[in-house]
């Protein structure tokens, strides 16, 4: 029997913050996907800081379509030695792109594994078709 430790590390745990519509969690979620939304977590109103603190402490990595002050928040806690569970940034699209991004979401959690994803910003464009 596989090690608990060893095979919560295998399933990227995900966390997604306000800007991201809740259907995406509700769709991962009936695929087996541990998601948990900002909604959720009462963090609707939270600084992008708190919301990156409140993912890292649960172990999750965050998905967030505001990458200019993600990919800011992941160099100053590297350059202070801080780490946390990911960070996956996608551009904004549209409620007629919805498949795209779902799609883009689940490439991504097929092929990476939380060990892989903790501590890196990671574009979920990278993982278009």
């Amino acid at each position: 029997m596989p090690d608990p430790v060893e095979s919560e590390s295998l399933f990227v745990r995900l966390y997604l913050d306000h800007h991201i519509k809740a259907q995406l969690a509700e769709d991962l979620r009936v695929r087996g996907y541990d998601v948990l939304t900002a909604s959720e977590a009462g963090m609707e109103a939270a600084s992008d800081e708190d919301q990156l603190a409140l993912a890292a402490n649960e172990n999750r990595a965050l998905l967030t379509f505001n990458i200019r002050h993600f990919a800011a928040l992941h160099q100053r806690r590297v350059a202070a030695g801080r780490s946390h569970a990911g960070i996956i940034v996608s551009r904004q699209l549209g409620s007629r792109e919805y498949r795209a991004l779902l799609s883009r979401v689940l490439r991504l959690l097929d092929r990476v594994s939380a060990a892989e994803i903790r501590g890196m910003l990671v574009h979920l464009e990278q993982f278009k078709e």
